[in-house]
This record gives C-alpha cells, structure tokens and sequence, in this order.
C-alpha cells in the first residue's frame, strides 16, 4: 500500500522541466526593463516579482539582466502588480494587465535612488563599457523580439549581428542559447550557452544556470552537476544553481545531497513553487510522508493553478488517507 502511495508523483514528475511546461490556452507574456529614473539607463540585478491582487506569487522571482530586462513568461488574462525591488532604490510597484487585447505585455519601471545610498546598480563593468554602441543596439532589437514578440529567429539574427560588432559579447551568447532553447534546437543552444560561459570565464551566472537546466532536461545529470557548481560559484546567493544541483543529484540518486541543495534552494527562494515539486519527489522516495505532505502543501499555497496543481492535489488526497489509515502509538495509561 504505501509504495503505491508514494508512486503516485511519478505521474507529475515530468513537470519540473523550465522549459517545456504547458502553457494554459490564451496566455499572454509579461515583460519589460527596470531604468534608472536618473539618467534612464538600464539597472542590472533587481529584484522583480509578479503577485495577484491576493499578494500570491505566482511566478519565481527573477533577476533583471545586464540590459535591465525581465520577463514572466505567459499568465492567463487578468491584473497582475509587478514589484521591483534592488538595495538603494526605493521600491516601485505597476500594475500591468494581461488581456486578450495584446499578445504581449511590455512596461518600463523606473528606480529613483535613495538618498546618500551607493547601490549595486551603478557599477559598471570595463566589459560593459567596452560594448559598441551598435552591438548594444543589436542586443536590445534581439530581446525585444525574443521576449515581446517571442520571434526568436529574428532574435537570434539580431544577436548574431551584436556578436559580429562585439566578438566577446557573452550576454548575446546567453540569450542566444535561451533563444535556441525556446526554437527546441538543443544542440545549438548549448554551442552557444558554452561559448558564453567560455568568454565570460564562468563569472555569469545565467548560462551557467541555463546550461544546467539543459543538461537536467535531457537526463545528461552528470554533466548538469558539474554545470550547477560553477553556476553556484558564480551566483551563490541565486536559488536556481542549488535547484539544477538538487535535480542533477537525485538523478544519480544521492538523495542526502540532493535534499540539501533542495532545501538550499528553497531557503533563498522559499515562495518558488517549483523547489517543493522537487522536495516532494526527494521525500517521496525517502517514504517521509510529513514532509512530503508539508510539501504539498506549500506548493497549492503559493501556486494553487500552477501546472502541476492538480495533480498535487490529488496525491495530497491520496497520501492523507495512507496517513490517516495508519495505526496510532498506543500510549500507556
């Protein structure tokens, strides 16, 4: 009984995947930039998260890039608030609206400074500086059209000519991999995700972070492992390194080290839904029923339409009655 029980999350075990989640029917992309409100350039690094008119979060706090961008992927129509956030700016919150009227959302926010503060957002790098303007302009043409348009062969060729002007321009390799990766064209989007990595010297997280997925996604744990410690040595403050090492682990079923940078992740990110899909498959296969209840459990608070919600639900349903079915400690008088 209790292993039929507990093989119930098999059947939503697939859902982990990033990349190739089903998206629901007539959803539509929210993204845009962060700027300073200063001098209107773009702000690296902040802190932006997308919550119901409930204060629910419904997608995994994401980093801007080093062009100010972000993006949430696709959410049915409805009113959403967009919270920006980076130490030495004061907080903005917009509310954006996605609606059957536009296949996209694309909105600017812009940070004002606090006063006498030096935030993180003003460095700016020699590599940064040494990018041609026409390269910059490339890049920014090719995430438009990745991430509000989602053409991403236009993308790619506006990438490609950033990359002609500025051989070392290892951002627009990176968003050309995640280009790739969205075209299902694997082989190239690795090709390119390495390269970035190479010309970067594994101090940029995100192709580090996305390679890894990569690697996950196609059962090449192994190599993910190795991909995810880099990433953790590049971000180790960035849940997602944790979250592919976790994933990469228990693939090669190191279940103790796997639960560790499961919960790793979690505690940097404790409202992702998607860290207690992967805790719930750890502690499903440790037979740890409280836990993978208190799993559960989290992941229908923070995403009770999530893709994987309504199986969740069902196993929950599944595992309290083994639960409750279980004799009880007798306790002595």
């Amino acid at each position: 009984m209790q292993r039929v029980i507990f093989s119930g999350l098999a059947a939503f075990a697939c859902l982990l995947c990033w990349v190739d989640i089903a998206q629901p029917q007539h959803a539509y992309a929210i993204t845009g930039s962060v700027r300073s409100e200063e001098n209107d350039s773009p702000i690296p690094q902040v802190r932006v998260a997308l919550r119901t008119d409930a204060g629910i979060t419904v997608h995994p706090i994401v980093l801007t890039n080093d062009s100010g961008e972000f993006n949430f992927g696709q959410f049915p129509p409805g009113e959403y608030d967009v919270i920006a956030e980076l130490e030495g700016y004061y907080p903005v919150r917009v509310r954006v609206e996605s609606s059957v009227r536009g296949d996209f959302n694309l909105i600017v926010i812009r940070l004002r400074k606090v006063p006498g503060s030096a935030p993180a957002g003003d460095r700016i790098t020699a590599h940064q500086l040494s990018i041609p303007q026409k390269a910059h302009d490339a890049f920014d043409k090719g995430m438009a059209k990745a991430h509000s348009k989602a053409d991403y062969l236009g993308a790619i060729e506006e990438f490609q000519r950033a990359i002609k002007s500025y051989p070392d321009y290892y951002e627009a390799y990176a968003e050309m991999g995640f280009a790739h990766i969205r075209l299902k064209d694997f082989p190239s989007a690795e090709k390119d995700l390495r390269k970035s990595i190479e010309l970067s010297s594994a101090k940029y997280g995100p192709p580090l972070m996305l390679l890894s997925m990569l690697l996950n996604d196609q059962n090449r744990s192994v190599d993910a492992e190795l991909v995810a410690h880099r990433a953790i040595a590049a971000e180790p403050k960035t849940w997602r390194g944790h979250y592919e090492l976790g994933r990469a682990l228990f693939s090669q079923q190191h279940v103790a080290e796997a639960e560790a940078s499961a919960s790793t992740a979690r505690d940097l990110e404790p409202e992702n839904p998607d860290v207690y899909l992967l805790l719930s498959e750890i502690h499903r296969s440790t037979h740890n029923a409280p836990a993978l209840l208190q799993d559960l459990n989290t992941y229908l608070k923070l995403a009770p339409q999530g893709r994987a919600a309504s199986q969740v639900r069902k196993l929950r349903e599944q595992l309290v009655k083994y639960m409750d079915a279980q004799p009880k400690p007798v306790t002595k008088p």
